[in-house]
């Protein structure tokens, strides 16, 4: 739902998330089921092409490039295409972020509308007779991994609130994902989604990991982190230190790798008023 004022006055008071999700989005005469046509017709003109657009990113998790935009979508490289995605991103729905690797950076393009992702993920090739299908998947790998891919969008919205929390606010820096490639010497690789750049020769590596209570970083984590900054400051050039940053909801438990992070980041920090 995002925070659309709209879509959050239709929750009823007495049910749980879970069932009124079901109720606005998964049943026949939900009232959310069948707001995605509405809701472009309503914004755009001609929708169609941003609808495109649209539906092209909706495919891709990290996001595409203006090429492969114009592969995938048939849209020619036009003043169109720039207008669209101009339209777009200043409309919420999507976002530009640079991408880095060890050689090469580059401009992406995302769906980041809670919306619209909810929609295509769930909603639009669903059965109007399974009414109860949010809550039949509580705990279960699919709602999971959805929760987790959501905390993440939450966390890029409040990129201000992360670098208050951190204390970095007045320091230059220079937001973007990183990723390096497996080869003969590391096979595994290493990817950061995203990396707060700072002028101080710093750059936190921002680890995000949705939770319903206190994360336990386990052993595989803390090895996980290890290998991350590793690599980050292998092919930083010029060399830059490393800050690890654990963003979760509710704060970590404690346990022997409690420590494996510099900083933590929770709700309580992304929602503070700035």
């Amino acid at each position: 739902m995002g925070g659309i004022p709209f879509y959050w006055s239709l929750l009823e008071r007495g049910l749980s998330v879970s069932q009124n999700i079901d109720r606005l989005f998964f049943n026949a005469d939900g009232k959310l089921r069948n707001e995605y046509n509405e809701l472009y017709n309503s914004l755009f003109k001609n929708s169609l092409p941003y609808i495109n657009i649209v539906s092209v990113l909706g495919t891709k998790k990290m996001g595409m490039t203006r090429d492969e935009l114009i592969k995938e979508s048939g849209i020619d490289s036009s003043g169109q295409l720039t207008r669209v995605l101009e339209d777009l991103e200043n409309c919420g729905f999507i976002r530009k972020y640079s991408f880095e690797g060890v050689k090469r950076c580059k401009h992406l393009f995302q769906l980041i509308d809670n919306y619209t992702l909810f929609y295509y993920k769930f909603v639009m090739d669903s059965d109007s007779t399974n009414t109860g299908f949010w809550t039949a998947n509580i705990n279960t790998p699919l709602r999971n991994s959805w929760e987790g891919l959501a905390f993440e969008r939450v966390c890029f919205e409040h990129i201000a609130q992360i670098k208050y929390a951190l204390g970095i606010s007045g320091v230059s820096s220079y937001l973007y994902s990183w990723e390096r490639k497996g080869d003969e010497t590391d096979p595994r690789g290493a990817q950061v989604d995203m990396v707060i750049d700072r002028a101080d020769r710093v750059a936190s590596l921002c680890e995000m990991k949705f939770s319903t209570g206190k994360y336990e970083i386990t052993k595989d984590d803390d090895e996980s982190l290890r290998h991350k900054s590793a690599a980050f400051m292998a092919a930083s050039k010029p060399y830059k230190g490393a800050h690890l940053v654990l963003v979760t909801p509710f704060g970590v438990a404690e346990g022997m790798y409690m420590f494996s992070v510099q900083n933590v980041v929770t709700l309580d920090d992304l929602f503070k008023d700035l």
